[in-house]
């Protein structure tokens, strides 16, 4: 996995300009023409397998792709998914496009072409793919044109996303793994055939499911609203169908939510900023009515008290003091 940045910033300011042209045409296989004053761009780019990943802010511009551009791209599809700004984009063999945030490009980067970025700014992401993995697709592909943000491209977005910031922490199984999650889920929004939209929404889809429900079980950790029939409401899932998420990880909604629980308490417990805290005070600001019961299930996960992990940390901290003196 290769990962990197192509920042204005970061460059000589008398050669800017060169330099990011430059860059641009080796790396993405365009050419960048600014249209106005004090350019700024910033793309952070992930290598992933046969895919690229990249999440881009600059300000008013021409991009183009030559045929000597084009002719080195590979036969690759390029979903441009603006977040801010928008821009208008022609191929040959299609028609002029205005897309705007809402909705998706999909481009054959085997075609050149010329895009307009205009006004204060522009954000974007774009997943660069292998046409060949999008085979089973077939001719559902609707090339040099775009197509709405359904909620099927929004969960594909969304697990993308989280690849890009999180590729550089993940070993080459964890990525190889969500790169099929990821080829699952953008087949399943275009709309394959029925295989393989079952294979997809029975990796993919359920995979990208349950990474958004433990995000919002963690944004909401505390609240005395969480249970398994208020977060499969917020989904629009059935409980059954939650439980059934979970299960497939070898665990449960009640024990997930009494981990992260439990180790929230621990992480403040072990905070010498915190010591002066009851440790009752903890426990319920962690979502734990019963202190005796959460005295025990504390007891069972750490093999210790709760007293005992802030002694601990409270003495790790004078025997740290006095070894640096």
């Amino acid at each position: 996995m290769t990962h990197f940045q192509l920042d204005t910033n970061a460059l000589d300011p008398g050669q800017r300009i060169a330099e990011f042209e430059a860059a641009c045409a080796q790396v993405c296989q365009l050419m960048v023409a600014p249209t106005g004053e004090d350019f700024a761009s910033r793309t952070s780019i992930a290598l992933i397998g046969q895919a690229v990943f990249a999440d881009t802010s600059h300000s008013a511009c021409v991009t183009s792709r030559t045929l000597a551009l084009a002719a080195g791209t590979g036969d690759n599809i390029l979903l441009h998914i603006p977040f801010s700004g928008g821009f208008t984009i022609r191929q040959r063999g299609g028609n002029e496009q205005a897309c705007a945030v809402g909705s998706i490009y999909l481009d054959p980067t085997g075609e050149p072409g010329v895009a307009r970025f205009e006004g204060q700014g522009a954000h974007a992401f774009y997943l660069s793919l292998p046409r060949a993995l999008l085979a089973p697709a077939g001719d559902r592909l609707a090339l040099r044109a775009q197509i709405s943000l359904t909620p099927q491209w929004r969960l594909m977005l969304a697990y993308a996303r989280a690849i890009h910031a999180e590729a550089a922490q993940l070993s080459t199984s964890d990525l190889e793994q969500c790169g099929t999650h990821l080829q699952d889920l953008v087949m399943l929004a275009i709309g394959a055939d029925r295989e393989t939209e079952q294979i997809a929404r029975g990796r993919g889809a359920r995979v990208a499911r349950l990474r958004a429900i433990r995000a919002d079980i963690e944004r909401h950790l505390t609240s005395p609203d969480l249970s398994s029939g208020w977060i499969a409401g917020r989904h629009g899932i059935s409980p059954r169908y939650l439980r059934a998420l979970f299960a497939d990880e070898g665990t449960s909604f009640t024990d997930h939510v009494l981990s992260r629980r439990l180790m929230l308490a621990c992480r403040r417990l072990s905070d010498p900023m915190q010591h002066g805290l009851p440790v009752s005070r903890i426990a319920a600001e962690a979502g734990f009515g019963d202190l005796s019961w959460f005295n025990q299930r504390f007891r069972q996960a750490f093999g210790q008290t709760p007293t005992e992990t802030r002694n601990l940390a409270l003495q790790r901290l004078r025997d740290g003091g006095q070894g640096s003196v």
